[in-house]
């Protein structure tokens, strides 16, 4: 042979003497062949780095833009197929070196041409990739010539290789050469047509419907999410994040880090597309009555193909996880050959078969790390895609629900349709119920197809005795099915548990400060506390279904294989041996995990079904009239939208103003069926208001003008709340509101003044008449019940609207709101709390009040804003707000109020009697009309026309005293600034800017510390959390010992030992197997019990203390926060942490027992698994840290959500009032948006792991493989044990990912538990004290001394060294400006808020000594804001249950609500809905009233008590009040003088001290004093 092919073509090929002579010789000569299909490969790899050096290197493209990647037409075809081709190259070389084998067997030497040309082909298909991304990089498209070029040139030598083997004879499939050459033609020619596409589209430019354009995404530069824009490697792998994961890993993960969200996943997006199939569901609901719309319909439309592609990717996971047990079965095959050899004769050197081939123990071993590595891609996909599409549906959810919210009827929320609660529900738990089962909805139709092929191939390992223990999972199945049910029934029943203990958590949280002052927090607390005893009954029901469905999934594969192993010998009559055994024994493995998530599976999908179908319900809810009736503009309008173009509004239907008009209640629930589902999209006419439009639209009437002079026209209306009702609440309303005048609506209590604003503003339900409102007219609202903003002071008053400074302080100084905001903090830019929390009463109507002044709105509507008022402000307001500003820019003003002294001002009176207009006219023509209204009027002007007018020197002392307050107040705002400085280890307590009053949510950094877990198992107890660890511990011995005695057992049927052995064997089996089950039934129940055990104490330990906590925390802590924590949190303890616990303990102990058994057969293992486990370690440890942070993120950002989507529902009415819809609608979708970026970044960097813990798992089966085949091959290791290692190496592939996932779950769980110990440990008001006699207080005197009080020991002092005696059944009147603290006072007698100086001592006795609650309950306090809770009148009267009905009757008729009550269905037992809203403000004081009467204390306390009660029922209670508790000390804070002109005494409190106190009579003789200011202003 000539020396220089003898490298090559080896000693005894067919050699060349020089050039061939003929085709024919060439073309038979096999080395020659093999050696021109090198050629291709050389010539490309040479080519491709000169090109890649010289424009990479020598050019200006070095380090060109690699943060995206623009993919090239084709892109992921080309990388899977290229991929793919690489593993058939491998495929090619192995072949190549087995078919050397068979000429080195017979000492011929050795043949590298038989797999240099595939080492060549595979080293230029790497190298294609290469310079394939650098093209894409680059965006150079003429590269790809040299591609096709290689493409073309390396398919004809593959065409050469398979004309050679035809010629030699071996073109046969059976030949691997031969298939795997025909397969690399097939990729060829596969990668031709892609390239000839490229060229097609990227260098000619043929053949194109349009020009691709420069993804949006890209043009973000706040957009990091690169997922759709790298190469399909990094996209597969998740490289592309492993930025996020480095610079998590180096310091805490901020929201900002995270940037943009993709375009395809933002909430607008999918909203658009989930409401537009919405629509047509409800529309098709509108055409058939009684019918509802289906929501599986509307996922299938929107999210079903994508979400079946991810299924399909599940499938093929699934079929490559079958690998597995094949090869194990090969293995064990190979390896008794090994050990037990046959006599054969010799074969002649040849080109393999694949029985050959896949013969071959390493060809396995290599098949078996190929396969995994493909299920890795594959199962990582189906996750990724159905992740996707599972928070996409939970973002159009949200904000479908929120949008909905938006245009719910008044009454659906206030008459007991539905509460907050549940709505809130809706955001959260039902989307993430729909979120769970997008999730696993594909197991519903995969895991079927997986056990039927696991079945099959069990019956061609085992015959009929594996379908015999095969069907021991169908008997059982059924009986998961069962406990599948219960569970359902129990999560049902726990869910319907959940939303009453969220709903009296929510009225608790809301109702507070009462329950405080009260004294009846442990009455509530337990109410909540017997709520939460049946949600754990539900839960225990769950959880013994949970324990049963554990028991049976991982005990069933147990009795499974006792059962076919214990038949097979007697029915196939063979012996049981490794190549049955171990095969057999994976796939009932893998037959465990699909039959435990089916039941899972079908559990989240019964939750997603009760879920939808309380969307459903939901979405058909009734709506207001008259808002957003407008059709939809087209849906690319819509998209253009969406991505920020510019759209033209759609032209204004209604050019002559609004004529709104039902005949009948059954027309307008008609209307309100074809109305479209929500607002939000669409801008709405600015002048909508009222009934619907459609008849008007339709033109079935005639749309007449109004005249120019009226700005609203009710014609014969007749209005009623519920949609379903008979009974109209407003009838015969005729009125003309005139244009550009002051409109006063005054009458009793329950008259239907709220119900005729709510009227005009389109929130009730028109039984016949219209409303019409003039053209171009617009809406300010101001409630009776001030709704305010958790945001600044200016923001709530802006309102959005455009800062104008002139104007702004014109509205300030016109509702007195400049002392204010000098005192506050940071002036006008202070926060606001939740609900003005931080704000008093009248401060908050005030803010509201600014708030319709400063609009650009030409009607002004105000719903009886003076009651919480003091009589110098409300003057001012009324003076300077609503008569200079308002009337004087010709606004049109509303004003519903009961101060009557200001009917004079008023150019239209309308008087509301029993819901109707008993009169209406002027001032005159009321008297004339009504003279006992006339008679009203004179009292309240007459009760300080004894006064004298105010002197010179009383105004100007009284500006002296303002402009000293606010110089004061300027003075302490800055020191105060300047000393407060934040301190916590929680990141986020204490950090408040100036003027910031909510803090930001805890969120401690780093690990979950060790306290942590320790807190949780203290509350589980030590006894049971070492019961459960032992039981673990001890099953995966037994376990381990079960698995070495069936291995012995089928090594036995090898050596052929007798029948008596096998019995043997087979008992011993039974009762290793049988302990197993137990222990496995223990270990299951005791995890479970541990777990309720737990979450029933760290439930009860959060509430008992919450409830203690002093209110501040409840002024800096929004609702919506606390609520998350009895929410999310509680239902993570409560559901996820057990199961999180199980699979963490379960996946360790099988990667523990992997190893163990692997290192006892094999010792060489632990050398190579060491490496790994260190890899393994750090991979954790670097995940965790970042994955924390993500985790913590999602936390955070949710509450945000929930709490906006509260405050929302709490304002509506204004909302809808001011026509801003859309720019809340806007809020919630960025705030959404940012929840949906963590939870986005939180999954991928899951995705991250998976592929890499894969990977991990994947190499160590590989070298299980590799150490126990080489041990077989030097040290004769027996088949059975080789059979047994890689059977629990296959287990390690898949429990790896569990357990790095487990302990991070864990992690992140008990990220809940550190959550609710920080709320079980906020320190508590001092309750400890002395108890004093069982009668006191017996007198009632009260003396302060020297006292000082603040609100917390960073604020500061709201009553400085006050001294007063007040003495024993007096009745006190105590007034004040507003913020000069009055309700201060008040609150330091029940120590709500900290005496730092000085004391209080009631009958001698210091109340600091006295314990809390007795103190509180020995006192009786009339709140400012009236609280009612959900329930019954007598529930809310008597919660104790410790008065008689005749009591209850009495304080009834004491606080002139008897006849009221006695007219209710149910009377004492009559309902109240939630937050009372089914009673007027000034009816729920009155019930105030009725509450504090009923307990007799010797002490009561009035604060603003009569606000919103018109002056006659003020007077009549007043009278009451001198005559029940004639012997009982009374303190009236009031903001009508006349409440309290009749008090025996007069306390005034200005800037926090005792400006004056005497008689009224003394104190009205000092001209110059406030008290007489008061009242002069009063009488003004």
């Amino acid at each position: 042979m000539d020396p220089m092919w003898e490298w090559f073509c080896g000693e005894n090929s067919s050699f060349l003497r020089g050039s061939p002579d003929s085709f024919d010789k060439g073309i038979n000569n096999t080395c020659f062949i093999n050696g021109l299909t090198v050629l291709p490969h050389a010539a490309f790899a040479t080519l491709a780095s000169i090109i890649l050096f010289a424009v990479g290197v020598c050019s200006g493209y070095r380090g060109y833009n690699t943060r995206y990647v623009i993919r090239f037409p084709g892109h992921p075809f080309r990388w899977i197929i290229t991929m793919l081709f690489m593993i058939v190259l491998i495929a090619a070389i192995g072949e190549g070196i087995l078919t050397d084998t068979t000429y080195r067997d017979l000492d011929l030497g050795t043949q590298p041409y038989l797999y240099m040309g595939s080492i060549a082909a595979l080293l230029g298909t790497m190298l294609s990739l290469v310079f394939y991304h650098h093209m894409e990089v680059w965006d150079l498209s003429g590269m790809d010539f040299l591609l096709l070029t290689y493409w073309v040139m390396g398919c004809l030598a593959e065409s050469l290789r398979v004309i050679n083997l035809y010629e030699l004879g071996v073109a046969e499939f059976t030949v691997v050469r031969f298939s795997i050459s025909c397969i690399s033609i097939l990729i060829y020619l596969l990668l031709i047509v892609i390239d000839l596409n490229v060229i097609r589209v990227k260098v000619l430019h043929l053949c194109q419907s349009s020009t691709a354009s420069f993804p949006n995404d890209l043009l973000n530069p706040e957009m990091e999410y690169m997922y759709y824009y790298v190469n399909f490697l990094s996209q597969q792998s998740y490289y592309w994040i492993s930025w996020l994961m480095t610079l998590g890993y180096k310091r805490p993960l901020q929201m900002e880090d995270l940037g943009a969200l993709p375009a395809r996943h933002e909430t607008k997006y999918n909203h658009t597309k989930f409401k537009r199939v919405l629509k047509q569901e409800l529309d098709k609901c509108a055409r058939h009555p009684g019918t509802k719309p289906s929501l599986w319909t509307v996922y299938l439309k929107v999210y079903g193909f994508k979400l079946v592609s991810a299924g399909c990717l599940k499938v093929a996971a699934d079929f490559c996880e079958l690998v597995g047990p094949l090869v194990i079965g090969g293995l064990t095959a190979y390896v008794s050959t090994l050990s037990y050899p046959v006599d054969t004769e010799p074969v002649p050197p040849h080109h393999v078969t694949f029985s050959e081939f896949f013969g071959n123990g390493f060809v396995l071993v290599g098949t078996l790390f190929f396969a995994f590595c493909i299920k890795t891609v594959l199962i990582q996909g189906h996750f990724h895609l159905a992740i996707l599409q599972s928070m996409n549906v939970r973002a159009a959810l949200q904000a479908v629900v929120f949008e909905k919210s938006l245009r719910m009827s008044t009454f659906a929320t206030t008459g007991g349709m539905m509460t907050i609660g549940q709505i809130t529900n809706h955001m959260s738990t039902d989307a993430m119920n729909v979120l769970g089962m997008f999730q696993t909805i594909n197991y519903m139709w995969s895991i079927p197809i997986q056990l039927v092929f696991t079945l099959i191939l069990l019956y061609v390992q085992m015959g009929i005795s594996a379908l015999i223990g095969a069907s021991l999972f169908l008997l059982v199945f059924p009986v998961q099915f069962k406990i599948a049910t219960i569970i359902s029934k129990g999560q049902k029943e726990m869910l319907s548990n959940s939303d009453e203990r969220m709903k009296q958590v929510n009225e608790l949280l809301q109702g507070i400060k009462l329950l405080k002052l009260y004294g009846w927090e442990d009455i509530y607390c337990k109410g909540v506390e017997l709520i939460r005893g049946k949600q754990l009954r539900s839960l225990l029901t769950v959880s013994g279904g949970l324990v049963l469905t554990i028991f049976f999934t991982a005990g069933t594969p147990v009795l499974v294989t006792l059962l076919a192993f214990g038949i097979y010998t007697p029915i196939s009559g063979e012996t049981l041996t490794p190549a049955v055994t171990f095969p057999s024994l994976s796939l009932f493995n893998q037959l465990a995990m699909p039959l435990f998530l089916l039941p899972f599976s079908l559990f989240l999908l019964v939750n997603a079904v009760v879920s939808s179908r309380r969307l459903g319900d939901f979405f058909m809810a009734p709506e207001v009239e008259g808002i957003g009736k407008e059709e939809d503009t087209d849906d690319d309008a819509e998209e253009c939208e969406e991505i920020g173009e510019s759209k033209k509004p759609p032209m204004d239907a209604q050019r002559y103003g609004n004529y709104h008009r039902t005949s009948s209640a059954d027309e307008a629930e008609e209307e309100d069926e074809k109305t479209g589902l929500l607002i939000g999209s669409k801008k709405a006419h600015k002048a909508d208001y009222g009934a619907s439009a459609v008849r008007k639209l339709m033109g079935l009437e005639k749309a007449e003008p109004l005249d120019p002079n009226i700005a609203i026209k009710i014609s014969r209306g007749n209005f009623l709340w519920d949609p379903q009702g008979a009974q109209p609440c407003l009838t015969d309303i005729d009125v003309e509101i005139p244009k550009g005048k002051l409109t006063v609506v005054v009458g009793s209590v329950g008259s239907g003044k709220s119900s005729l604003l709510a009227s005009m503003l389109g929130e009730m339900t028109t039984v016949s008449g219209h409303v019409e409102m003039g053209e171009d007219e617009s809406v300010a609202y101001a409630g009776q019940k001030a709704w305010l903003l958790n945001a600044t002071l200016r923001d709530n008053i802006l309102f959005s609207e455009p800062y104008n400074a002139q104007r702004y302080k014109r509205v300030i100084d016109a509702c007195a709101l400049r002392p204010d905001m000098d005192i506050l903090p940071a002036g006008d830019q202070t926060e606001i709390g939740e609900k003005g929390i931080n704000l008093s009463g009248g401060q908050k109507q005030r803010v509201s009040v600014a708030r319709t002044m400063y609009s650009s709105k030409s009607i002004i509507v105000l719903d009886d804003p003076l009651s919480a008022l003091d009589v110098h402000v409300g003057r001012t307001l009324l003076e300077e707000g609503i008569v200079k500003w308002l009337n004087g820019n010709k606004k049109t003003v509303i004003l519903v109020t009961h101060q009557l002294q200001y009917l004079n001002r008023a150019d239209l009176i309308l008087v509301m009697k029993d819901g109707r207009i008993s009169s209406q006219g002027d001032l005159d023509d009321i008297i004339a009309a009504d003279p006992d209204m006339y008679s009203e009027y004179d009292q309240a002007v007459k009760a300080v026309s004894d006064v004298e007018s105010e002197s010179e020197s009383g105004t100007e002392t009284m500006f002296e005293r303002e402009e000293l307050r606010r110089k004061s107040a300027q003075f302490t705002r800055r020191l105060s600034a300047q000393l407060n400085k934040p301190l916590s280890k929680f990141e986020g307590i204490g950090e408040k800017e100036v003027g910031s009053l909510i803090e930001k949510e805890e969120m401690e950094r780093g690990s979950i510390s060790m306290g942590v877990y320790t807190y949780y198992f203290q509350n589980v107890g030590w006894l049971l959390s070492l019961v459960t660890l032992l039981s673990v511990l001890v099953l995966s011995g037994v376990n381990i010992g079960n698995n070495f005695w069936l291995s012995a057992w089928s090594e036995a049927g090898l050596n052929n030992e007798s029948m008596r052995t096998n019995e043997m064997y087979i008992g011993g089996y039974a009762g290793i197997s049988g302990t197993s089950l137990l222990l496995r039934l223990l270990s299951s129940a005791t995890l479970i019990a541990a777990s309720l055990v737990a979450a029933r104490a760290i439930h009860q330990k959060m509430l008992r203390n919450i409830i203690k906590a002093p209110l501040r925390f409840f002024d800096t802590t929004p609702v919506g926060r606390i609520l998350n924590r009895f929410a999310t949190d509680t239902n993570l303890i409560d559901s996820k942490l057990a199961q999180t616990f199980n699979t963490t303990l379960s996946s360790f102990m099988t990667c523990i027992s992997a190893v163990i058994v692997n290192t006892i057969v094999m010792p060489y293992f632990i050398l190579f698994f060491i490496p790994i486990a260190i890899a393994y370690v750090f991979l954790q440890r670097y995940f965790l840290t970042s994955s924390r942070e993500l985790q913590r993120l999602d936390n955070t950002s949710k509450s945000p959500i929930f709490a906006y989507f509260s405050e929302t529902l709490g304002g509506l009415t204004t909302i809808r009032a001011y026509k801003c819809e859309k720019r809340f609608f806007n809020t919630i979708v960025e705030r959404i948006n940012t929840n949906q970026v963590a939870y986005l970044y939180l999954q991928t960097a899951n995705r991250w792991l998976g592929v890499r813990l894969d990977l991990i798992g994947t190499s160590i089966v590989f070298v299980a493989g590799m150490t126990t085949l080489i041990g077989a091959m030097t040290l004769g290791l027996e088949p059975s044990l080789v059979g047994l290692a890689i059977t629990y190496s296959l287990q390690i592939a898949g429990f790896l990912n569990l357990l790095v996932r487990g302990v991070a779950d864990t992690e992140m769980q008990m990220n809940s538990v550190e959550r609710v110990k920080f709320y079980s440990n906020v320190e508590n008001e001092e309750y400890e004290g002395r108890e004093p006699p069982p009668n006191w207080p017996e007198d009632g005197r009260i003396q302060f001394e020297r006292v000082s009080v603040r609100y917390s020991t960073d604020s500061d002092p709201v009553l400085r060294a006050v001294s007063v005696d007040l003495k024993a059944g007096e009745k006190i009147g105590i007034c004040g400006r507003t913020g000069a603290g009055k309700s201060s006072l008040t609150l330091a007698l029940l120590r709500v808020i900290d005496i730092f100086g000085g004391r209080i001592l009631i009958d001698g006795i210091d109340i600091k000594s006295v314990p809390l609650r007795t103190l509180r309950t020995k006192l009786s306090i009339i709140p400012q804001d009236p609280v009612l809770f959900t329930g019954t009148i007598r529930g809310n009267l008597d919660p104790l249950k410790e008065k008689s009905d005749r009591e209850l009757w009495e304080s009834l008729e004491i606080a002139q609500l008897k006849d009221v009550v006695a007219e209710l269905e149910g009377g004492l037992d009559a309902l109240v809905t939630e937050g009372g809203e089914n009673f007027s403000v000034g009816q729920r004081q009155l019930f105030c009233l009725a509450r504090a009467f009923l307990r007799k204390s010797r002490i009561l306390i009035m604060d603003e008590a009569t606000a919103s009660i018109d002056l006659e029922t003020d007077k009549l209670l007043q009278k009451v009040v001198v005559t029940a508790f004639a012997n009982r000390t009374v303190l009236t804070i009031a903001h009508r003088i006349a409440t309290i002109l009749n008090s025996d005494s007069i306390l005034v409190l200005n800037e926090g001290k005792v400006a004056e106190y005497d008689s009224p009579e003394n104190l009205l003789q000092r001209e110059d004093g406030l008290f007489a200011s008061f009242v002069h202003d009063k009488d003004k």
